[in-house]
């Protein structure tokens, strides 16, 4: 139980910096976005689980948002294409949408 507190707790920590990035310097992370939308399903099983649900408001509207961008964008699409709209995204999201924790 306690080896699972302590891996819990490095989770939460991981999350937390990953929405820090989000928060305060979207635009300069475009890579960061671009991970957490093509590994989008290891953040699934955080979800569902109470110590998370909070801390994944953020990267959940994040994804959200770049995913309805990039189904604008079309299907084959390129990595240089992938990014650009990651980038004129990333000016684009209101930033009262994100909340900081």
């Amino acid at each position: 139980a306690q080896d699972l507190n302590v891996i819990e707790e490095v989770i939460r920590m991981m999350l937390e910096i990953i929405n820090s990035c989000l928060c305060n310097s979207l635009h300069h992370n475009p890579n960061l976005v671009y991970s957490l939308l093509y590994k989008r399903e290891l953040f699934e099983q955080f979800r569902s689980h109470p110590s998370f649900q909070d801390i994944m408001q953020n990267l959940d509207t994040v994804i959200g948002f770049f995913s309805q961008r990039l189904e604008q964008a079309g299907s084959d699409l390129s990595v240089e294409r992938v990014q650009e709209v990651i980038m004129k995204g990333a000016q684009a999201l209101p930033k009262d949408r994100l909340k900081g924790y």
